[in-house]
């Protein structure tokens, strides 16, 4: 059996990894790099109004208004992109203070994402995420200038998805994969051709193939679903036929998944449930992506789940080479606002 220990907690949210053991976490608009020895100084900075700088004494009011840092990653020539409820950035070089990039004007209100994806080719992707209530068109988006500007490339009409989740880029075929949400019809995992000109959905129109990220192989890509709607588990989605395989049931729905070194992890978020009550965010862990362990389990804290956000184990949306496991606690008792690097160890 397997136990996670914490051995270490700092004040923030995990936002991404890099080489040689480096780890970026944001605070509020501010990001930090830490080394392989957790010495820290700051990146970047996102432009913050005032009415935003006056609520960053409370931690509560932070995350009422989702003050933080939503996506970042590195362009290949050291540049930065930064994604938060307010819009898309970027840092050039050195730059402390990070710049608002340009996005192509529409009719219809720009919508910030919830993940960003830079490519081997240094190319930016991501799709328009929020509530979207009235079901209007939503719209995929690139840049080719190192995050300086952005048009789109896809539209969905209206009523066809609900927003998108995540954009990732297929290292074994010349592709990426789309996951979008969230109800009746809406929820899939599409194919994107490298000239971004299709759009083909793998499997499309169930609660089992809503997902916000997954581990993608030659032939298969796992994924942990995220569902309130139904019970949720961790599936093997066959890459030609769109056949799909459970693997385990987990105790809610998974918007993180990551790898750190030999270890694939998982983590579950607490909401409201439609067919089950849970008060417990749950870490797991597998070494082949088919044996799956829950190891961590955290629970929500006394604040409301809508208004105060759900209570979530937050992972990194890329991986590193190292076996430490690193997350966030949000809206989580004990680790609420903390990143905590722990060990997988054999109890």
């Amino acid at each position: 059996m397997y136990s996670l220990r914490i051995n270490r907690q700092i004040k923030g949210r995990v936002v991404s990894l890099g080489g040689q053991g480096t780890a970026y976490i944001g605070r509020n608009y501010t990001i930090l790099s830490y080394d392989s020895n957790w010495n820290h100084k700051v990146i970047g900075k996102v432009p913050c109004p005032l009415k935003r700088r006056l609520i960053e004494p409370s931690r509560l009011l932070c995350r009422a208004f989702r003050h933080e840092i939503r996506a970042f990653s590195f362009l290949p020539n050291g540049d930065r992109v930064v994604a938060t409820r307010q819009g898309l950035f970027y840092g050039a070089g050195d730059e402390l203070l990070m710049r608002p990039a340009t996005i192509a004007q529409s009719d219809l209100q720009i919508k910030p994402p919830m993940t960003i994806t830079v490519d081997s080719n240094g190319r930016v992707l991501w799709g328009e995420y929020w509530g979207n209530h009235t079901r209007r068109e939503v719209r995929l988006y690139i840049s080719e200038d190192m995050g300086r500007s952005y048009h789109p490339f896809w539209r969905f009409q209206r009523g066809e998805v609900k927003h998108v989740h995540n954009i990732m880029e297929d290292p074994y075929d010349d592709c990426y994969w789309l996951f979008v949400g969230d109800d009746f019809t809406e929820p899939g995992i599409a194919r994107i051709s490298r000239d971004l000109k299709s759009v083909d959905w793998l499997v499309k129109g169930k609660q089992l193939y809503r997902a916000v990220s997954g581990f993608i192989s030659a032939d298969k890509i796992i994924y942990a679903t995220d569902t309130e709607r139904d019970y949720n588990h961790i599936c093997l989605l066959d890459k030609t036929s769109g056949k799909v395989d459970l693997l385990c049931d987990t105790p809610g729905s998974c918007i993180y998944s990551s790898k750190f070194g030999k270890w694939y992890v998982v983590t579950t978020s607490v909401e409201y449930f439609r067919k089950y009550k849970n008060d417990l965010a749950t870490l797991w862990i597998s070494q082949n992506g088919y044996d799956w362990h829950r190891v961590f389990e955290a629970k929500k804290d006394i604040w409301h789940k809508v208004y105060f956000q759900f209570g979530s184990l937050v992972l990194p949306r890329d991986s590193w080479d190292r076996d430490e496991i690193i997350f966030s606690g949000q809206a989580l008792k004990g680790i609420e606002g903390k990143v905590c690097v722990a060990e997988v160890v054999d109890s």
